[in-house]
Formats: C-alpha cells, sequence, structure tokens
C-alpha cells in the first residue's frame, strides 16, 4: 500500500490500543513508525531501479523485522518520553515503555501484513528466504481503504477528552478495512472462477486488483503461445474482452534473458513476464520483457514496466540492459473509458489481436 496508508494505518492502531494509557501523541508515533519500512526505497535513490526491484520490500517488509526493531524503537521512544517528562512522571513507568513497544511492533508488523495482500511482492519471510509472497486482493493506492482510517482518525482526534470513544471507533475501523481486504481477496477468486470457464479452463489465469478502487479487476490468461489481457468489472455479468498478445521465441531473446539483470526482473515479477522483439534495422533487434502484472486499458495494457536491450545479429548485446517504462494514458477519454469499465457498460465483446 501506498506510504500514506500505512501511516494512517500506524496512527490507527495506536488509537485503538495505545491512546488511554499514552495520550493522543500516541497517533503520531504510530504514524512515524508505521512509515520506517518504506524507507527501504532509498536503494532505488542511490542504486537505480534493479536495485529497488531487490532491496524494496525486503528486510524492512519481513514480519521478523518488527519483533526485533520494535523492541529497540519502542525503548528508544520511551527513554525520549522519559527523558521529557521526568522519570516518575506516567511516561516514564514501566508500564508505559511495555505499551511504547508493544506500539512500535504492532506499527512495523501491520505494514508488511498489508502489503502482501498487493500484487507487488513482498519478502515476508527475509533472511529466511528471498522468495516474494503476494496476494491479489488490494491495489498500491486504494482512497476508500485510506478514507475508512482517516474518518476514525478524525473523530478520535475530535474526541478529546473521551479516549474510550475513540478508541472504539478505532477498533471499528481496522475491523473494517479487514474485511474490505478479505472482500477484494473474494472478488479477484470470483472473476478469476469466471475467465477460467470463458477460456474453457485451457489457460492460467489470474487477475489482479487495478487502482484506486475494489470493483474492476484486470485478468490475465496465460498459454504457451500468447498472453491474454481482460478487464472484468463484478458489477458486469458480461463477457471479458480479451486482447491478444504473441509470445516471442528468438535466439536474440535467449540473449537478453541470460543476463544478470533479467534474472533480477524475473524473480522481481515472479516470472509473470512476456518477451517480445522488435527489428530496429537490418543490423538491430529491440527485446523487451514485461512484467504483466500491472496495466491499464490502453497502451500500457500489457505492463507499466519492463527491461529491454538492444541486440546485434551475432546474439551480443548492443550497450546494456536497462528499465523502461510504458506510456499511461492520462486523457479524459481515457478516464471516460475506465469509468465505463468499472460500471460493467463496456463496449461489445471482441477480441483484439496485438504484435
Amino acid at each position: 500500500m501506498d506510504t500514506v496508508t500505512q501511516m494512517l494505518l500506524g496512527a490507527t492502531v495506536a488509537q485503538a490500543g495505545f491512546r488511554r494509557r499514552l495520550g493522543r501523541r500516541a497517533l503520531a508515533v504510530g504514524a512515524g513508525i508505521a512509515l520506517i519500512p518504506d524507507l527501504d526505497v532509498a536503494a532505488g535513490w542511490i542504486g537505480g531501479p534493479f536495485a529497488n526491484w531487490v532491496h524494496h520490500r525486503g528486510l524492512t517488509h519481513s514480519i521478523l523485522f518488527g519483533p526485533v526493531a520494535g523492541l529497540l524503537l519502542g525503548w528508544l521512544v520511551w527513554r525520549w518520553q522519559r527523558r521529557r517528562h521526568g522519570p516518575d512522571s506516567p511516561s516514564g513507568d514501566g508500564e508505559a515503555r511495555r505499551a511504547w513497544i508493544w506500539l512500535a511492533i504492532l506499527a512495523l508488523m501491520t505494514h508488511p501484513v498489508i502489503d502482501v495482500f498487493t500484487s507487488y511482492g513482498t519478502q515476508w519471510l527475509y533472511p529466511l528466504t528471498t522468495t516474494r509472497f503476494a496476494i491479489n486482493a488490494m491495489p498500491i493506492i486504494d482512497p476508500i481503504y485510506s478514507l475508512i482510517l482517516v474518518v476514525s482518525l478524525v473523530a478520535g482526534i475530535a474526541l478529546r477528552k473521551r479516549a474510550a470513544l475513540a478508541q472504539d471507533i478505532a477498533g471499528v475501523a481496522l475491523i473494517l478495512v479487514t474485511a474490505y481486504t478479505l472482500g477484494g481477496w473474494a472478488i479477484n477468486d470470483r472473476v478469476e472462477a469466471l475467465a477460467r470457464a470463458q477460456t474453457g479452463g485451457t489457460a492460467q489465469v489470474t487477475a489482479y486488483p487495478t487502482l484506486f478502487q475494489p470493483v474492476l479487476r484486470r485478468v490475465v490468461a496465460e498459454t504457451p503461445d500468447a498472453v491474454l489481457v481482460g478487464f472484468h468489472s463484478v458489477l458486469s455479468d458480461g463477457e471479458i474482452q480479451w486482447e491478444r498478445f504473441e509470445r516471442h521465441r528468438s535466439p536474440a531473446i535467449a540473449a537478453v534473458a541470460a543476463t544478470p539483470e533479467a534474472e533480477v526482473f524475473r524473480w522481481f515479477s515472479m516470472d509473470n513476464l512476456i518477451w517480445r522483439e522488435q527489428p530496429l534495422d537490418a543490423e538491430r533487434t529491440l527485446v523487451q520483457a514485461l512484467d504483466h502484472r500491472y496495466g491499464m486499458p490502453g497502451v500500457s495494457s500489457l505492463g507499466f514496466w519492463g527491461i529491454r536491450a538492444v541486440v546485434d545479429p551475432a546474439g551480443r548485446l548492443v550497450g546494456p540492459v536497462e528499465t523502461f517504462q510504458t506510456p499511461r494514458d492520462a486523457s479524459r477519454a481515457a478516464w471516460q473509458d475506465l469509468w465505463v469499465r468499472i460500471v460493467g457498460t463496456g463496449p461489445a465483446d471482441r477480441t483484439v489481436r496485438a504484435n
């Protein structure tokens, strides 16, 4: 999930379980600690996109990170509060120390827990394994999820002298977002079952959330020869419209696929790749691999990002393997088309062949 939502969740956890003991300052601490796991994006600022793919959602997103780092962070917050308010204050006793430690642990652990419900993939058991775990339930940015948390926090802050009621409201919000997440998981299973029925059970089908809402799902059906991409809204009972992308195989693709960069991308994408090639001239071929977990209708329907390299006739790479992003149509017409797909009143069924 996006960092703002993670901070809102950390603050809501603080309000639900720790405000009565630690006061409203616990909300700010919970939000700040919940932000910490996403600081691993600094790897991308330093080392570039390949480093970001390797390290983001790695160590700091492991479920083993929270109990260890939370113990230290909670103790440091307690020491700071003790020095600020004095050792004889309620903030300086042993009960407060336990509360700050538990708040830090929970704020850190909720971060990877909700991240695993997105398609991006999270190294949940790092360093025991670098395997990426993902449940296709939630988009990375979901305003509905965030709004539930915002409402509970605003209500809690407004109830300055009614900490018990504020705590109950936050608890209800946590129950609601949990149910909302599980509902997204159920929607995905339903759409996948529909897609399998429509493809005759001959393809490997995976549904993915799309941005900003839980209703519209992007569906990918893989066969040995092609990748089919479609979109389905749970508000519609119509057939899925498939866009077909042929799989390419060649010595040039094999040469790029054998590079260390391609191996990183294959691991990051959880092997959800499609390779394509395009002649540039008589001497050079452009090879691309796209991560087909993400995409929106239009030019980016096959994927938002990928890797590419130029190969000569002898199968040698001409230059480095680099990352790229496909353009995204942000025009008014594109947003109108997206809305039509969400409400389930899209154009007539069709299958489109794309190279």
